[in-house]
C-alpha cells in the first residue's frame, strides 16, 4: 500500500512540476524550436558531455536551421537564438539589453567591461571611453612597430631552416607584449615573477574555456570540490600577487610625478601642437597610468580602486591577447592557403613601405586598404569571438513574441557572418575583394558583420585591435612569402574561450628579397 501512494504521490509531483513550467512557459510556445533530443530535457543532451568543438558545431547547425529567431529548451530554462541581421541590431542596441548573462560570471573579472553586470558597466564604459581615444591609441603606434619587429626576429629561424612552424604561439607571445607595454608599462615583462605570470595566466584561461562549456561546472557548489577549481585559485593567487604590486608601484610613482607638477608647475605630459595641426602624445599613454590619473587631473571623476583596477587590466589582457593572436594566425594560415590574395595584400605593402626599417604610421595604415579587407574577411570567416550573450532588463517584442525580463539571448556570429541572404553563394569562401565593393557595402545590413559585438557594448578596444594587426599583418608580409600543406576545407574548430583550430597554425616561411 505504502509503496503504491508514495508512486502516485512522485507521479503527481511530476505531472504538476510539469505543467507549472508549461504555463510559465507559455510565452515561448510560438517561436520556433531547436529540434530537441529529448522530450522531458530537451536540448541539454545536445550539449551535455560534449567537447567544446562538438558544441560548436551543434550551435552552428541551430543557427542556420532559423532565419530570425529560435529557442533552445534547457529543461525548464529557455535561451533565445537571434540569427536574422535586423533582430540582432534591435537587441544589441536596445537599452533594456545591455545586461550579460551569468555564465559570464566564469571569467571572475566583476568589474572588466567583458563580464561586469549592467550598472557596473555603464558607469565604468563611461569613464573609460576617454583611455582609447584617437591621440592616445596614436601614441601606441612605436610599441606595435618594436613588437611587431621582435616578432619578425624570433620567426626567422624557420625562414633560415624551412621548418614548419605554429605561428598562433610566436604570434601570441608578441600580443602578449604589445598589450603588457600598453597597458602596464615598458618593462613589465621583465620584472621578477613576470614567466611564472605568464604561465599562470594561461592556466587560468585555459581553466575558463573547460568550465564555460560543462554545465555542471557552472554550479559553484560542485565546481569547488574539482580539481579545476584548486588549479583555478593558485593561478589566480599568482596573477593576482605580480599585477599587485604593479598598481602599488604605480600608485607610489603617479603620486610623486603630480606632486613634483603641481610643485614645479611643469606643463603637462603633451608637446605643444603647431598651428593647425592636432595636438599628439610625446609618449605612450600607458593604460593603468591614465586610469590612476584621471581623479588626479578631475576631482570629480571617479577614482577606480586597486580590485577595479586589476580587472580592467586583466579583461584587456583576456580580450585583447587571446583573441587578437588568434585572429592574426587565422588570418596568415588563410593567406598561405591562397596566393593570389597573398599576393595582392603583399604588393599593397611593398608600394606603401618602400625601405625594410621603415615605420608603419597611422597616415599609412589608412592606406592599407586591401591589407583591411583581409583581416575584415579573416574576421568574417573565423570570428574568434563567435558567440555573445544578452539578457534583457525588461520586457522586449521581437517579431511580435514578447520576451520576459531576464531572458537570455545568444548570438552567433559565426553563422551570422555566412549568410547567403546576405552575402551571396560564395558566402563561405574567402574573398576579401567582397569588402573593396562600396556598393554591395552599402546595401549589406550593418549588423552583417559583427567581428567586435555591436551596440554599446561592443568592443571598446576595436580601434586598437584593428591598429595592431594592420602593423603585424603588413610587416609579416612585407617580410615573409607564407605557405602551408593546410587545405581551408580541412579546418575543424576547437571552442574555448575564443574559436580556435583543432590542430596548430602550420606555416612555412620564406624571406622576400
Amino acid at each position: 500500500m505504502l509503496p503504491g501512494l508514495l508512486l502516485l504521490a512522485v507521479i503527481l509531483c511530476g505531472v504538476t512540476i510539469s505543467w507549472y513550467w508549461a504555463q510559465v512557459l507559455r510565452w515561448a510556445d510560438g517561436i520556433p524550436r531547436a529540434v530537441p533530443s529529448n522530450r522531458w530535457l530537451g536540448n541539454i543532451a545536445d550539449f551535455f558531455g560534449k567537447s567544446p568543438g562538438e558544441v560548436f558545431l551543434v550551435l552552428d547547425r541551430h543557427f542556420r536551421q532559423h532565419d530570425r529567431l529560435f529557442t533552445f529548451r534547457f529543461g525548464p530554462q529557455v535561451a533565445i537564438g537571434i540569427t536574422h541581421p535586423e533582430l540582432v541590431q534591435k537587441v544589441l542596441t536596445h537599452p533594456d539589453c545591455q545586461a550579460k548573462p551569468d555564465v559570464y560570471k566564469v571569467v571572475r573579472l566583476p568589474n572588466g567591461l567583458l563580464a561586469a553586470k549592467y550598472d557596473i558597466w555603464k558607469m565604468h564604459r563611461k569613464t573609460l571611453n576617454s583611455t582609447f581615444n584617437a591621440r592616445i591609441l596614436e601614441s601606441f603606434v612605436p610599441i606595435f612597430n618594436d613588437c611587431s619587429r621582435r616578432l619578425i626576429g624570433r620567426l626567422d629561424r624557420y625562414a633560415q631552416s624551412g621548418v614548419r612552424c605554429n605561428i598562433l604561439e610566436y604570434i601570441s607571445a608578441c600580443t602578449l607584449e604589445m598589450i603588457s607595454r600598453t597597458s602596464l608599462g615598458g618593462k613589465v615583462l621583465e620584472r621578477d615573477g613576470a614567466q611564472q605570470f605568464i604561465h599562470n595566466l594561461e592556466i587560468a584561461l585555459k581553466t575558463i574555456g573547460v568550465r564555460i562549456f560543462n554545465i555542471l561546472l557552472h554550479v559553484d557548489f560542485i565546481y569547488q570540490f574539482t580539481e579545476l577549481y584548486r588549479n583555478e585559485m593558485k593561478a589566480i593567487a599568482t596573477c593576482q600577487q605580480f599585477t599587485r604590486k604593479i598598481i602599488q608601484d604605480k600608485r607610489e610613482e603617479i603620486a610623486r610625478l603630480f606632486d613634483e607638477r603641481v610643485g614645479s608647475n611643469s606643463p603637462s605630459t603633451s608637446e605643444p601642437a603647431a598651428v593647425g595641426e592636432t595636438p599628439h602624445y610625446r609618449k605612450p599613454q600607458i593604460f593603468i597610468d591614465q586610469l590612476m590619473k584621471i581623479p588626479l587631473t578631475d576631482p570629480g571623476a571617479r577614482q577606480f580602486s586597486d580590485d577595479e583596477i586589476s580587472d580592467h587590466i586583466y579583461t584587456m589582457i583576456v580580450a585583447g591577447n587571446e583573441t587578437s593572436a588568434t585572429q592574426l594566425a587565422h588570418t596568415c594560415l588563410l593567406l598561405a592557403m591562397h596566393p593570389a590574395v597573398q599576393a595582392k595584400a603583399h604588393a599593397e605593402v611593398s608600394e606603401l613601405l618602400c625601405t625594410a626599417d621603415q615605420e608603419i604610421t597611422t597616415d599609412l595604415m589608412k592606406e592599407l586598404r586591401y591589407i583591411e579587407c583581409v583581416l575584415k574577411e579573416a574576421m568574417r570567416l573565423m570570428p574568434v569571438a563567435p558567440i555573445v550573450g544578452r539578457q534583457n532588463l525588461a520586457e522586449v517584442v521581437l517579431d511580435g513574441h514578447r520576451i520576459p525580463r531576464g531572458s537570455i539571448m545568444l548570438f552567433n556570429f559565426y553563422a551570422l557572418h555566412r549568410r547567403k541572404d546576405v552575402w551571396g553563394p560564395t558566402a563561405d569562401e574567402f574573398d576579401p575583394g567582397r569588402f573593396l565593393d562600396e556598393d554591395a557595402g552599402r546595401m549589406r545590413h550593418p549588423y552583417a558583420h559583427l567581428p567586435f559585438s555591436g551596440g554599446p557594448r561592443g568592443c571598446i578596444g576595436y580601434r586598437y585591435a584593428m591598429m595592431s594587426l594592420k602593423t603585424l599583418l603588413a610587416l609579416i608580409l612585407k617580410n615573409y612569402e607564407l605557405t602551408t600543406s593546410v587545405r581551408y576545407e580541412d579546418i575543424r574548430y576547437e571552442y574555448q574561450i575564443s574559436l580556435n583550430l583543432a590542430f596548430p597554425h602550420a606555416v612555412q616561411l620564406r624571406r622576400r628579397s
